[in-house]
C-alpha cells in the first residue's frame, strides 16, 4: 500500500512539474506582444520590459506590425518570434523537451545546449506547423510559415536541423488549434484558439517522426542550407545553398526585422538601402557543402526535387528566387551568382524585388506597375519558379517538358528502331551493308549533372552483295557511359562501346564478324528549344583499340561522327525522339593473307520513344 502512494505520489508530482512549470520567459521585445493564456489576455509594451516575464504553458503569442520578442528558457535555449507571427508555446517537458506551434510569421531557434539523448528520453526544440515540423538539438535555424500558400521554409545558420513536410491532417499539424475565418467584410483574418490535452503524445511523435527507426522523407539541413514545403503531394525540398551575402545579413538580424525601405524611398528604389547579391567578397559565412545538384534535380519517381543552388529566399511567402539560367557559377562558395532575380536589404538581408514587381504568395512575381522592363522580369522570374517547382501549385509545371537538370536526375528507359547503311572500302573494293533492328536503352537517375547510360542495340544485316559467302545474320551493340551536362545548353559524353561489325576476308571470300572495342567522347548542344521540343547538334570521336581473333588481327583505329536529334515531349514523363548521325572510322586487319585497310561510312536513323520515372 505504502509502495503504491508513493509510485502514484511521484507520478504526480512529475504531471504537475511538466504542466504547470513556467515554459519560457520573455526578456526582450519591441513594439506590441499580446500574450493569451486560459481565456486571459495580457497586452505587454516590448520596448518597456525591464525584467524577465515568465510565460506558461500553452501560452499563445502574438506580434504586432515591426514587432518582435525574445524569449529564453532555463536552459539558455533562446526564441525570438518576428513581427506579425502568432506563435503557441505548448509544452515544455524536463525529461521529453519542448513543442512549439507557429501558426502565422516567423520564429528564429538558437538551440545553445547540447542535450544528451539516450534511449526512451529525449529532449530537443520541436516547432510544428500547419505543413512541417522541425527539430533542434545544438542549433540556430530561422522558421517560417505563411498561412496563405501554406508554405513552411527553414534556413539553418549552424548546427544541425531536422524537417520534415505533413499533410494538414497529420496529428502534429498545428492546423486544429488556431483556426481561422474570413469576417464578414472579407478584409480581415479572425481566428480561433482551441486547446490541446494530448501534447505529451504530441512531443513523441514528433521525435518518432523525425527521429524514428521509421521515419522517411526528413531533410537534415546544415549552415546557410534551406529548405521548404512548395507541394501538397511531394516531401519538403531537398536542402540547398542559398546566397552567402543574403545568409549573413540574416544571420545578423537576430530581431528578426522585416523591413524593406525606410520611409523616405520608393518602392522598387533604393539602391542606397539594398545591395547586390553579388560579388561574394568580405567576411561572409560560408555554406556548408549540400548532396544535391547545384544546377537543380528532380525526381518523378522519388518525388524529391531541389532548386538552384545560390538564390535568394523571400521569408514572408517562404518563396525561393533561384538565380537565372546563365548564372555563373563561383567556384569558391560554390554556388550560382544570381544578377537579375532581385536585391538584398543591407541592414537586414529581407529579399527585395526587382523594380516594379512583389512577390505574392501564390502567384509569385506580379507587377506593380506595367513596363515592358517589369514585364519582361515577371515573365522571366516566374518562369524559374516554375521551372524549379518552387510555386505552390505544381500543376503549373505539369504539363511542361522536363529541364536538363531534372532529366539528370531521373531514370529513363527507351526502345527505338534502328536503320542504318554503311559502306565497307576494303582496299579498292566497296561492299554496301544494310542492317535494321532495335534499341534499348536504359538511362539512370542521376545527381543532377552526372548520370550512367547503357543501350543494347540487336541488328538484322541486309548485305547487297550475294556473291560471298555469309557467316553472319544478326549482331548486337553495347554501349556504356557517362553523361554530364555542363549547363541548360551543353554536355559532355564518354563511352565504352562493344560491337560486332561485319568484316569481309580477301582470303576465304567470305563476309564474318569481328569485335571492335572503342572508346568514345561526344560533346552535344541543345540549339533549339521550346515548350514542346528540343533540337541538338552532337559530334564525337572514337579509337577502338588492337583486337585478335583466329583468322586475323584487328589493328587499332580511329573514327568520328556528326549529327542532330530531336525531342518531343507528350507530357512530364514521356517524349519520341529521333537522330540522324554521320560516321567514318577507318582501321586494318592483317594476317591468313587478309590484309586490309577499311575504311566504314554511312548513315545511322534511330526513332522511339522514351519513358522517364
Amino acid at each position: 500500500m505504502l509502495s503504491t502512494f508513493k509510485y502514484s505520489f511521484i507520478f504526480l508530482f512529475i504531471s504537475l512539474l511538466i504542466t504547470s512549470v513556467e515554459a519560457f520567459e520573455l526578456v526582450s521585445g519591441r513594439g506590441d506582444i499580446n500574450l493569451f493564456h486560459k481565456d486571459q489576455m495580457k497586452k505587454i509594451d516590448g520596448n518597456s520590459i525591464n525584467g524577465a516575464i515568465g510565460i506558461n504553458q500553452d501560452t499563445l503569442i502574438m506580434t504586432a506590425s515591426n514587432s518582435y520578442a525574445r524569449f529564453i528558457n532555463d536552459r539558455g535555449d533562446i526564441l525570438i518570434i518576428g513581427p506579425n507571427s502568432k506563435v503557441t508555446i505548448e509544452l515544455k517537458s524536463t525529461f521529453a523537451g519542448d513543442l512549439i506551434a507557429l501558426h502565422d510569421g516567423n520564429i528564429r531557434v538558437i538551440a545553445k545546449k547540447q542535450r544528451k539523448v539516450t534511449k526512451g528520453k529525449f529532449d530537443r526544440i520541436f516547432i510544428r506547423t500547419n505543413s512541417a515540423v522541425a527539430a533542434a538539438e545544438t542549433a540556430d535555424f530561422l522558421l517560417s510559415y505563411n498561412l496563405f500558400n501554406n508554405v513552411t521554409g527553414l534556413l539553418s545558420f549552424n548546427g544541425e536541423s531536422a524537417f520534415k513536410r505533413i499533410d494538414k491532417t497529420h496529428d502534429l499539424s498545428a492546423g486544429q488549434r488556431l483556426i481561422y475565418r474570413r469576417s464578414s467584410k472579407g478584409s480581415q483574418l479572425k481566428y480561433k484558439f482551441h486547446k490541446d490535452t494530448g501534447l505529451s503524445e504530441k512531443l513523441k511523435l514528433a521525435n518518432d517522426t523525425l527521429f524514428g527507426d521509421e521515419r522517411k522523407n526528413v531533410s537534415t539541413l546544415y549552415r546557410g542550407q534551406y529548405s521548404a514545403t512548395f507541394h501538397d503531394a511531394r516531401p519538403a525540398s531537398m536542402p540547398v545553398k542559398i546566397n552567402p551575402i543574403q545568409l549573413t545579413l540574416l544571420y545578423r538580424n537576430t530581431n528578426l526585422d522585416m523591413t524593406l525601405y525606410s520611409d523616405s524611398m520608393d518602392y522598387g528604389q533604393g539602391d542606397d538601402a539594398t545591395v547586390a547579391a553579388f560579388p561574394l567578397k568580405g567576411d561572409l559565412l560560408r555554406p556548408a557543402e549540400q548532396v544535391t545538384s547545384y544546377r537543380g534535380q528532380y525526381s518523378t519517381y522519388q518525388k524529391k526535387y531541389a532548386p538552384k543552388a545560390g538564390g535568394l529566399v523571400d521569408i514572408r511567402t517562404g518563396i525561393y528566387i533561384p538565380p537565372e539560367n546563365d548564372a555563373i557559377f563561383d567556384e569558391s562558395f560554390r554556388v550560382y551568382i544570381p544578377r537579375k532575380i532581385g536585391r538584398i536589404n543591407a541592414v537586414n538581408g529581407n529579399f527585395v524585388s526587382p523594380k516594379n514587381l512583389k512577390i505574392d504568395p501564390n502567384k509569385g512575381f506580379v507587377t506593380v506597375n506595367n513596363t515592358h522592363e517589369s514585364l519582361k522580369n515577371q515573365q522571366m522570374l516566374n518562369n524559374l519558379l516554375k521551372s524549379n517547382l518552387l510555386l505552390a501549385s505544381y500543376q503549373n509545371v505539369s504539363r511542361k517538358k522536363m529541364s536538363m537538370a531534372e532529366r539528370y536526375s531521373a531514370n529513363i528507359v527507351g526502345v527505338s528502331i534502328v536503320n542504318q547503311g554503311l559502306t565497307h572500302t576494303y582496299n579498292n573494293d566497296e561492299f554496301d551493308f544494310s542492317s535494321r533492328g532495335i534499341e534499348l536503352s536504359l538511362i539512370l537517375i542521376g545527381n543532377g549533372v552526372i548520370r550512367p547510360f547503357a543501350k543494347f542495340k540487336l541488328l538484322n544485316e541486309n548485305f547487297e552483295q550475294l556473291t560471298s559467302s555469309k557467316e553472319v545474320e544478326r549482331f548486337y551493340h553495347m554501349n556504356l557511359g557517362l553523361d554530364y551536362l555542363l549547363n541548360e545548353n551543353f554536355y559532355l559524353s564518354g563511352q565504352i562501346s562493344i560491337d560486332e561489325a561485319p568484316i569481309y576476308l580477301s582470303s576465304t571470300d567470305t563476309i564474318t564478324l569481328a569485335t571492335i572495342n572503342s572508346l568514345i567522347g561526344e560533346v552535344g548542344a541543345k540549339v533549339i528549344r521550346s515548350k514542346r521540343y528540343d533540337i541538338f547538334v552532337f559530334g564525337g570521336a572514337k579509337y577502338n583499340h588492337s583486337n585478335e581473333d583466329d583468322e586475323f588481327d584487328m589493328e587499332s583505329g580511329f573514327g568520328f561522327y556528326a549529327g542532330a536529334k530531336a525531342e518531343y515531349w507528350i507530357n512530364r514523363r514521356s517524349y519520341f525522339y529521333g537522330d540522324l548521325s554521320y560516321i567514318n572510322h577507318s582501321l586494318s586487319i592483317v594476317g591468313n593473307s587478309n590484309d586490309s585497310d577499311i575504311d566504314m561510312s554511312g548513315t545511322i536513323l534511330n526513332l522511339g520513344y522514351r519513358y522517364s520515372f
